[in-house]
């Protein structure tokens, strides 16, 4: 087991039972499904359902007055079989590690249906950098990289930013690796800056892999027209996917994140919020429509709904109050599996995560590629080779769904299981 004093890198014990909406609960009752109905053997079965390493270590540091605050550092892999993992570092003073295992095993499933040789993972510190200055959030950010400088390397473990970290907190990552490396490693790290290796489109990706998988799903519904569209959140996927679908003629009529949350039946200004919340920290003050709650932000009447902010959004208590003709889900984890089912009963489909956010692994692999090439691709290669994977994973999953008679997000999760499970096989058991 993981001691807090003497914190070691071990294989974890399987997850004890949690409620019905938390995350790892969520992703694992997924993944039984899939593996249920994919005629699982019980040995093969037990390797992918848990997390091959989890990781605590201590993160001190000397904050601007003088003292000293100890943070928890985390970093969990998930699965190595198709090649080097892939996931978030993310600053949340909340965090959980059942949420960290169940983004891990999502990423996961997610590489492997989009056909990206990475596995997933998944790691953060429990540390709210927004009330600390630029010095100290660097500190936090080499620190842990140096904790976790065994574990990751563009051959083992990537980085790529996630909730609360951004392109010059991925620099920093990427320098403290180098330095210990002796020489510049810049695929350790993706969702950096153009300079130090970042690729194009890196700040449009996931917006436009959003607006691709819903017109795809409108246009099965018979929905052709611009459509209102209703997001949950104003961070950068948020951000990313209502540019995107302003940009091409849809209509945002609602927005918001924690601390305030917008109605504008004529369309919000998308750009000004955005610029707002850049230049306040927060949306409280914006004049661009009228302040209503979260809850009333997911009822909003609308044709599509978005939430592109935290997990476990929409749940049990909430679903039945949902009012969209589609959910498209941009966010990891953001609608519970009871949620699921009241929402498929109500006949409100659903564009889960594995593909609605699939523009973020791509662009990483796209990223990482490039910087193991040392070549980096102009954005139209760029954005045709998104939109081609995009829909590529999207017609299978819509296969998948139709041969096995399943919801379109347990379609796309057993693409992803049934594919890392093939490999295991192959590659065999060392013992």
């Amino acid at each position: 087991m993981l001691n807090d004093n003497n914190p070691i890198e071990e294989p974890q014990a399987p997850s004890p039972a949690l409620s019905d909406d938390n995350p790892f609960a969520s992703m694992m009752e997924r993944f039984d499904e899939a593996a249920q109905l994919l005629g699982f053997d019980p040995d093969l079965y037990m390797l992918l359902r848990r997390p091959d390493r989890e990781f605590k270590f201590a993160i001190p540091v000397r904050l601007d007055n003088g003292e000293v605050e100890v943070f928890s550092g985390f970093r969990i892999r998930h699965n190595l079989s198709l090649g080097p993992c892939l996931g978030g570092l993310r600053f949340d003073k909340n965090m959980s590690r059942d949420e960290l295992r169940a983004l891990a095993a999502w990423t996961t499933w997610k590489c492997s249906a989009l056909n990206v040789p990475f596995g997933g993972s998944m790691g953060g510190v429990n540390f709210e950098p927004r009330e600390h200055s630029d010095t100290v959030v660097e500190k936090v950010v080499r620190r842990y990289t140096a904790g976790v400088n065994d574990l990751i390397g563009p051959e083992r473990d990537i980085l790529i930013p996630d909730l609360h970290t951004n392109e010059r907190m991925m620099a920093w990552a990427m320098d403290t690796y180098s330095m210990h490396a002796r020489h510049t490693a810049n695929a350790v790290v993706v969702g950096k800056p153009l300079g130090l290796g970042g690729t194009q489109l890196r700040n449009s990706a996931i917006g436009r892999g959003v607006r691709v998988v819903m017109e795809m799903r409108l246009s099965e519904m018979n929905i052709s027209e611009k459509v209102e569209v209703v997001i949950q959140g104003a961070g950068q996927v948020a951000s990313q996917t209502a540019l995107e679908l302003e940009r091409n003629g849809h209509k945002i009529i609602g927005m918001g994140d924690l601390q305030a949350c917008f109605h504008n039946a004529d369309g919000i200004d998308v750009a000004a919020l955005v610029q707002y919340r850049e230049n306040h920290g927060s949306l409280a003050g914006f004049k661009g429509g009228d302040l209503i709650d979260n809850a009333e932000l997911l009822s909003l009447a609308c044709d599509v709904l978005i939430p592109a902010a935290a997990s476990n959004q929409i749940t049990g208590k909430n679903a039945d109050t949902i009012n969209a003709k589609l959910v498209v889900e941009a966010a990891n984890g953001p609608t519970t599996k009871r949620a699921d089912n009241i929402l498929e009963k109500r006949g409100i489909p659903i564009v889960p995560d594995l593909l609605g956010n699939s523009g973020s692994v791509i662009i990483a692999y796209f990223e990482w590629v490039q910087n193991r090439a040392g070549y980096y691709w102009p954005i139209e290669l760029v954005e045709e080779r998104l939109d081609r994977m995009i829909i590529a994973a999207y017609d299978k999953a819509r296969v998948a769904a139709g041969k096995h008679n399943v919801g379109l997000r347990l379609a796309t999760c057993m693409l992803g299981v049934e594919r890392v499970a093939y490999f295991d096989k192959l590659r065999g058991v060392y013992s």
